[in-house]
């Protein structure tokens, strides 16, 4: 029983499934996201939209400057 619910696990993770593993890539931007939102202290969790879209954009922005 154990093994079935393991094997649709298996077949969400796939490539071309739902799930996937965060790449290096992913990795450092949700880093780099948390120390901006320390910068700014805004609680994503509880900011409301204005705030949630500046710290997106000022993430985003800083950190493909970052990358390059």
């Amino acid at each position: 029983m154990q093994d079935k619910k393991y094997l649709k696990l298996d077949e969400a993770a796939a490539p071309n499934g739902y799930v996937a593993i965060p790449s290096e890539e992913d990795l450092a931007y949700i880093t780099h996201f948390r120390q901006v939102c320390k910068r700014y202290q805004i609680d994503f969790a509880q900011a409301d939209e204005d705030e949630r879209d500046f710290v997106i954009r000022m993430a985003e922005k800083s950190f493909s400057r970052k990358r390059a």
